[in-house]
Order: structure tokens, then sequence, then C-alpha cells
């Protein structure tokens, strides 16, 4: 079962899950309209939707891009913290509760930039100030004890997420790197952001936090680099916070701060990367169907 089964990430595990023969629910805020979905609403949880369920993924969250006015702020919350909370006291709840609860995090719960310290499960949580490090923070209590929380990267895709966004620019020849260009990006691709939550899924008492980003993340304009190579466009120009914050409003000062995240708990329960490495990555990514 599957909350956020429309996004991104959502889309993809759903196809993943059936191409293996699995059957996949997926919960809706809406009226029910066809033979997988389920309707509920996190304010009125109930349990008997999760009865029986083996295994419970929450994906769900609004979008981040967009100026972040007061109503797009709360938006972001609620749709975080609301909605875990109300799937844990599901889980809670249930008859027959699911084997395991898997639940969206992100790696901003380690802070807004840490510069070059490497994150690992281990490192302690970021200053709790700024959107996106108490979301994420909060976000992980709401889902509460004994779940796996996944703390996500940046996912690579050209249907979704930043790269979507960075695209048009890159093939017109117009790309580069952002700030500084010294920020890590802790990246992912798709696929293996998929995979890391079905191996997670049916990894023998998993539990806590674990970091869903590729081993090998790199600094944001070796980033913007590897994608001109990628896109056999030059990648030369240079974007400064002083252009990017009157354009982007105070996103800009959260989504692009480094921080050096590495999957330490993934890779030591033995899941194998299909794309360790940004210019695997951005290749998938281009190709991703």
């Amino acid at each position: 079962m599957i909350a956020g089964a429309s996004g991104l990430i959502g889309q993809a595990l759903c196809a993943s899950y059936r191409y293996g023969g699995h059957t996949v629910c997926r919960l809706v805020r809406r009226e029910a309209e066809k033979p997988d979905e389920r309707s509920w609403d996190p304010e009125r949880p109930d349990p008997e939707l999760v009865d029986g369920c083996d295994i419970l993924v929450n994906l769900a969250g609004s979008p981040l891009n967009g100026r972040w006015t007061a109503a797009r702020k709360n938006a972001i919350r609620a749709s975080r913290i609301g909605t875990a909370a109300a799937l844990a006291g599901m889980v809670a709840g249930a008859t027959k509760p699911p084997r395991v609860f898997l639940s969206a995090s992100g790696i901003r719960w380690y802070g807004i930039d840490r510069g070059d310290e490497e994150l690992t499960e281990a490192s302690e949580p970021g200053p709790y100030d700024g959107l996106l490090p108490t979301v994420a923070q909060d976000w992980e209590k709401a889902a509460g004890d004994g779940v796996v929380h996944l703390r996500l990267g940046l996912v690579l895709s050209r249907k979704g997420g930043l790269l979507e966004r960075m695209l048009p620019l890159f093939k017109l020849g117009l790309g580069g790197r952002f700030g500084t260009g010294r920020e890590y990006w802790s990246h992912v691709s798709l696929a293996d952001a998929v995979g890391a939550i079905r191996f997670l899924a049916m990894l023998p008492g998993a539990a806590g936090a674990y970091n869903v980003t590729a081993p090998e993340p790199v600094r944001n304009r070796d980033f913007a680099t590897a994608l001109g190579r990628a896109l056999r466009r030059p990648a030369a120009v240079s974007l400064p916070y002083a252009v990017l914050r009157p354009v982007l409003g105070e996103v800009a000062d959260e989504v692009f701060g480094g921080l050096r995240v590495v999957p330490h708990r993934l890779t030591e329960a033995g899941f194998g990367f299909r794309h360790p490495d940004v210019d695997t990555a951005i290749r998938a990514a281009l190709t991703d169907g």
C-alpha cells in the first residue's frame, strides 16, 4: 500500500512492484475511481484500510517548488507531518498491521549546509531552524519509532524534481554551477531510490534512518559539468545566490545548501547501487522511461 503514489517516486515504485507481480493499493485523497485505489482522509484515519497489508510506504508530500508563501509552507508541513502521523496511527490501530512501514524523510534532517563534513545516519541532526530541517525532523518524529525513515537525497529523473527544471537551460548551453559551486549535492537515481525502498522493505529487522543517496556525492560544479557532458553542451554559466534568491525566494537558501551525505547503513546492509556515481546516475535519468 502506497501513500503518495502519484509522485515521481511513487509512480515508479508502483510500476516496479506491479512488474514483479505484486498487488499494489494506492491511498488517494479523493473518491476512489480505480480498483487499485483506496480513498482516505488524514483528518479521519481509518486503521481498517491498512489491515492485512504487507508493506506500507509513505511518500506523500506537496511539491517544494514555487515561492514559499505562508500558505505554501503550511501545505509542505501538513502534507508530510500530518500524513505521517495519520498513517502511524492507522498502523498502531490495525488488527493485522503491515509487516513494515517505510516513511519518506529527507537529507535536510542534517541541516541546510554542513560544508565538507561527511554525514552518515550516525551524524547529529542539523540546527532546528529553516523550513526543511524542521519539517524533516518533525516528519520522522510523527512517523514514530520502529519505522524505516527514508532520508532521500536529490532524486534524478528527467520527469520530475530539480533535474527536470534544470534541463531546458542546460540544453540551451546556459547551464552551470549554482552559488559557489563548492556545495555538495547528494543525489540518487530514480531507479536506485526505488530499488532501495524495495530492498529495505524485505530487509529483516530494518528500522530507523537510512540515507537514500548515491555513495559518491559531488560538488554542484561537478554535477553541472557531468550534466553538460551528458548533454554535450557547455556548462560554464555561474548563477550566484544574489541572482537566485530574488527569483526563487528563500527556497534558494535551503535547497542549494551543501550536504555531503553517504548511505552507510544501506551499503553495510548489502544494497548494490546500479548508479553509484554522478555520470551513470545522470545517464540513467536522461533515459528513464
